[in-house]
């Protein structure tokens, strides 16, 4: 999957990986060049996010750069300062266009950090830009679709390679465990809002068995759930000591916070907290 020809700092710190366990097929890495000028930059990139792609840029002199969205890379470029007189200089660039989702399911981590930068003079990022040379040289030409195929699956494993030296990513079983289980706990903070939100629609979203999910969460069926609940309520407990919501009914925070039925609520927060939310509010705007 090669096209020819033109086409349209991260902080120091150890992440662990979210997971390798699965293989690193269906990147669909798609290798390409182009030559712009700085002042072309970033628009002439944008084309490349379309269908739903992350993007790496490549160059001998900057080294390379992984772009998750448009977003990402306008803010990255809109950071930037260029000098008047260097804003006319062409710049040769390899350009690797990947799945998003694809490659956010292998590294969840991704979505949460700034551009990754990695150097292509050492390291595993020589080999990718060396590999990438080579393709767009036309090495893989006369070769069977076979050998094309595997050859391309180096290069998706090169990819992640390159990614996870960059980021410095601890390896161990534990820590991608621990990670990954700190990624679906952030997920479902930024979804308590929805009613429908559930192990079976968490499970779904990451592309993995409830089962899986389940162990996750010390391999209790009960234990997302619960969690979900507890952080409800906390939430809810929270805004009914707040004068911000102090004009807002009870029923009205408990559907804020995705509680459907106002009896189903009330008696789980009876439940943890000892009082009604009644009571409770009652007691803290008064007390």
């Amino acid at each position: 999957m090669t096209q020819k020809g033109h086409s349209p700092e991260l902080p120091a710190r150890i992440i662990p990986l979210a997971t390798l366990a699965i293989p690193s097929s269906g990147l669909q890495p798609v290798v390409q060049r182009q030559q712009r000028s700085l002042q072309e930059m970033p628009e002439s990139l944008f084309p490349y996010f379309k269908n739903g792609q992350a993007l790496f840029v490549i160059s001998r002199e900057n080294g390379g750069n992984l772009y998750i969205d448009r977003e990402h890379l306008r803010r990255s470029y809109s950071s930037e300062v260029f000098r008047p007189e260097h804003e006319n200089l062409i710049t040769d660039n390899i350009l690797i266009s990947v799945t998003q989702s694809v490659l956010l399911n292998h590294l969840p981590v991704l979505s949460g950090l700034p551009v990754v930068h990695f150097e292509v003079h050492s390291g595993p990022g020589r080999f990718l830009f060396t590999c990438c040379e080579l393709i767009l040289e036309g090495a893989l030409e006369a070769s069977p679709s076979q050998t094309q195929t595997r050859l391309f699956k180096h290069l998706t494993d090169l990819l992640i390679t390159t990614l996870l030296d960059s980021l410095d990513l601890e390896l161990s079983v534990a820590g991608r465990r621990r990670h990954r289980q700190k990624h679906i706990r952030s997920y479902i903070e930024s979804r308590l809002q929805e009613p429908d939100l559930t192990p079976k629609s968490i499970a779904d979203a990451y592309g993995i068995s409830s089962r899986a999910l389940y162990q996750l969460f010390d391999g209790e069926p009960d234990a997302v759930s619960g969690w979900i609940l507890s952080q409800r309520l906390e939430r809810i407990y929270k805004d009914l000591q707040s004068s911000t919501y102090v004009s807002m009914t009870i029923a009205e925070i408990a559907a804020k916070h995705g509680f459907r039925n106002a009896a189903h609520f009330s008696r789980r927060f009876r439940q943890k907290f000892g009082l009604s939310p009644r009571e409770f509010r009652q007691k803290k705007l008064t007390g």
